[in-house]
Order: C-alpha cells, then sequence, then structure tokens
C-alpha cells in the first residue's frame, strides 16, 4: 500500500493542545484519554493521526515540496466498547503532504478505492462526507462505508487539509467488513 510512500512511525502519547487545536469542537475531544504528564504538561494517548502530520508537516517534509507516508498507528479513545468501536485501535493511514491539497485529495481516495479493491471488499463511497474534525477544508471530506456493519459502517474516512490530504483505515472496522462480506482474512 506504500504507494512510493515513506513509512512514518507515530508516538503513542502527544499533547493535548494538538488534537484540541485540530479536532476544534468534535466529539474527539470527549474522547481523548488525556492526563497531565510528570511535569504537568496535558498530554493525551493519540485518538487519531493527521493531526500529527498537520503539525508535523514541515519536519516530515523537510526542504522538500511534498512527500507522501503511510503508517501504522495505535490509537485510542475514551468510549464505550462495542461492536466496531474500540477503546484502542489500530489505524492504518496515507498522507499525502503537498502545496495542492485537492490533487491531493483526488490521489489519496483512489489509492483508497484501489487498496480496498484488492481486497475484494463491496463499500460505498461518499465523496461529499461532511468529517466531524475542523481541520479538513470546508469540513468535506470522504468516507468508505460497508452497509453490512449495521450503525458502525465506516472503514475509511479522509479528506484535504491545508497541508495535504489523507486517510485512515480502521484496521479493526476492516477485519469486521471483510468478514461480514465472507472474504478471508
Amino acid at each position: 500500500m506504500d504507494a512510493g510512500a515513506e513509512e512514518a512511525i507515530l508516538p503513542a502519547l502527544w499533547g493535548q493542545d494538538t488534537f484540541i487545536a485540530k479536532a476544534g469542537g468534535s466529539e474527539i475531544l470527549e474522547q481523548m484519554w488525556a492526563f497531565p504528564d510528570r511535569k504537568g504538561r496535558p498530554c493525551c494517548l493519540i485518538p487519531e493521526a493527521t493531526a500529527l502530520f498537520q503539525e508535523r508537516s514541515k519536519e516530515f517534509l523537510d526542504g522538500r515540496r511534498e512527500a507522501k507516508f503511510f503508517y501504522v498507528a495505535r490509537c485510542y479513545r475514551y468510549e464505550r466498547p462495542q461492536a466496531g468501536r474500540y477503546r484502542e485501535f489500530t489505524q492504518l493511514g496515507f498522507e499525502y503532504l503537498s502545496a495542492d491539497p485537492a490533487a491531493a485529495s483526488r490521489m489519496s481516495r483512489q489509492l483508497c478505492q484501489g487498496f480496498l479493491d484488492s481486497l475484494g471488499l463491496r463499500y460505498q463511497l461518499d465523496s461529499a462526507a461532511r468529517r466531524g474534525l475542523s481541520y479538513y477544508l470546508n469540513g468535506e471530506g470522504f468516507e468508505m462505508r460497508v452497509p453490512e456493519l449495521g450503525a458502525q459502517k465506516q472503514v475509511v474516512g479522509g479528506g484535504a487539509y491545508r497541508e495535504g490530504a489523507g486517510f485512515g483505515v480502521g484496521l479493526d472496522r476492516l477485519a469486521l467488513a471483510l468478514e461480514a462480506q465472507g472474504i478471508p482474512l
């Protein structure tokens, strides 16, 4: 899935300010595992990964005009566990840092579709999904949904932001989707 992308290793523990600034009024803020570190600084277990790419985009770019990254990150949300929603989950992601977010968004959506198609997964694309995270341009993004999963049918979420575009796949939910459609893992 790397599509010429570099692997990015993401920390599990990060400052709360990143997610507070990037998520806006999102439900993620209410679901963060947040606490002070030993010096009293507000930190949290990361609830998602895209905000880290936005905050650290100059560091990731390292003087380049654009760069592609993939990652596998453990993420944490304080929510009531239920089918397809876990307090700890694995996010597979792709981020394309670029000065042209619209082109980056088109490319990342195509890459995502190619990945899901290669697995034989049948899904619905919502290319005008309203994403709950305030960092997406115009609040719009895209989602890939698998109806067989019921209320937790979103398997992929992504879109364009000021520094580029990308998507995240919930691997736990993807496994449930493959199982629901009778596709062997």
